[in-house]
């Protein structure tokens, strides 16, 4: 790690500390959203980094209606922070808010805080745009160690973004989603080869598109199927081609008994 990164998350590690304390205070007393902003403003400068000034708008207008925040880099809009009051629970309709506001002005990152909670989005432009949840770290929370949370909030610094820590880090979570990696076990050429070796270590074939089904039922957790792995399994059964085989059911989905 080079010098400059020691020192911001160095710093991040500091100023999360200072910060745990102001935000528990703010929401002992029911601070309201105006002094929240005050804590996020002071935590994206102090903490973080960013200028307050070249930096960060307050009040930012959008179609008619305002963001809470915009971080600026290099001229450019880098992440928009919408901020609640720092006791209220944050939601998805807070967080529709925030993405809409992205996207409208093309921004990829969103923060979503109360203070207390940070939480970074990701927004997709697709068609609908929809966000994805990159990571979470709560002041608060005492689960998370706070070397964890100050490597997660590092992510946010301008220091980060010089080699772009924060989108190799979403490119690689991304990669090794769960939900990705079912997909890619669903591909023809990892069931091609994982057919290859039942053959050898049973003397047994399956088709293709029965081996993807035993995969979705006993092996790949639910949490892990969704949009994309129904539709690369729904290809893989498409494009069967394999002969007339039989089949048997086990408790989890069918199982192969085709002797070769």
């Amino acid at each position: 790690m080079a010098v400059y990164q020691e020192k911001a998350l160095e710093r991040v590690s500091k100023g999360l500390r200072k910060y745990r304390s102001v935000a528990q205070k703010a929401r002992a007393s029911g601070a309201k959203e105006s002094d929240t902003r005050m804590i996020v403003s002071s935590v994206v400068s102090d903490a973080l980094g960013w200028d307050a000034f070249d930096n960060l708008t307050g009040e930012y207008r959008i179609k008619g209606t305002y963001a809470d925040f915009v971080i600026r880099k290099d001229g450019k809009h880098f992440a928009i922070i919408e901020v609640k009051a720092v006791a209220t629970t944050l939601n998805e309709k807070h967080l529709y808010q925030a993405v809409s506001y992205a996207a409208n002005q093309g921004v990829e990152w969103v923060i979503l805080t109360n203070g207390a909670e940070w939480r970074l989005y990701r927004v997709l432009f697709n068609k609908p745009v929809e966000h994805e949840l990159v990571f979470e770290v709560s002041l608060l929370d005492e689960a998370m160690k706070p070397k964890e949370k100050a490597q997660l909030m590092y992510l946010l610094t301008p220091e980060a973004q010089r080699k772009d820590e924060l989108e190799a880090y979403y490119q690689r979570r991304r990669a090794l989603a769960g939900s990705n990696i079912a997909k890619l076990l669903l591909s023809e050429s990892v069931l091609t080869r994982l057919r290859a070796e039942i053959k050898a270590d049973s003397g047994h074939r399956v088709a293709l598109d029965e081996l993807g089904q035993i995969l979705v039922d006993c092996v790949i957790r639910p949490e892990a199927q969704d949009a994309p792995v129904d539709k690369q399994l729904r290809r893989v059964q498409r494009n069967a081609k394999a002969a007339p085989h039989k089949t048997t059911r086990s408790s989890c989905g069918p199982t192969a008994s085709a002797a070769t």
